[in-house]
């Protein structure tokens, strides 16, 4: 337990540091960002999603794209600053609620279930924080806690940076634990850009929870 709340405040701390400053990832001002968005945004379109979780929202960038195809989100982030951006960002968007939470020590299924749930570019940080168990576990939480026939939308960067973090192996294994959980893979690609004359790729995947006659089989 003692370790486990460690943890909490590594992450804590961490993101604290990153939000309490600048834009560090410049998700407002960067073209590849922006562009980044837009494409999620338009691999959602077709579906109006009722009920909308969304893990790790950060400044809330994105939360404004999922507020034009949602009908309540309740979107989270460890980080208090994080939070505070992410509320004026979107001060005009009624239906979303911002909430401090940590996802591994969040009841994901108390409030659902979920029509859609949202992960983007935050895999990994809990892959680097936290055993492969738990980030496996939160996976397979996700998947009760989602509707039938609700989706899960998962999108990653990797690419030619020198991260360790980021991976292709690593991504792509994050992506294979959704499968692995009993989600389908509905939708897939990678989108290509450059920023800062690097160029960057984007793991984006749909997945979708079948009917329980469908994920057990008689």
């Amino acid at each position: 337990m003692a370790e486990r709340k460690e943890i909490h405040n590594q992450a804590e701390a961490f993101f604290e540091k990153i939000w309490t400053g600048d834009d560090l990832w410049e998700l407002q001002a960067s073209e590849f960002e922006q562009s980044r968005f837009a494409r999620l945004s338009q691999i959602l379109q077709g579906r109006r999603y009722g009920r909308v979780l969304e893990i790790g929202c950060g400044d809330g960038s994105f939360t404004r794209h999922l507020a034009n195809v949602a009908e309540h989100i309740l979107a989270l982030d460890i980080s208090p600053a994080a939070i505070a951006k992410a509320r004026e960002c979107n001060s005009e968007k009624t239906a979303v609620e911002f909430r401090i939470a940590n996802i591994m020590d969040y009841d994901v299924s108390n409030e659902g279930p979920w029509d859609l749930i949202v992960m983007t570019e935050t895999i990994y940080y809990l892959g680097w924080l936290y055993p492969f168990f738990d980030v496996a576990w939160l996976a397979g939480e996700l998947h009760k806690a989602g509707s039938p026939g609700g989706r899960l939308l998962l999108a990653n960067t990797f690419g030619h940076i020198e991260d360790p973090l980021v991976l292709p192996s690593l991504i792509h294994t994050y992506r294979d634990l959704f499968l692995n959980v009993g989600f389908h893979k509905i939708k897939e690609e990678v989108f290509e850009g450059m920023k800062h004359r690097v160029k960057l790729e984007v793991l984006m995947t749909i997945f979708e929870k079948g009917s329980s006659d469908e994920e057990n089989p008689r």
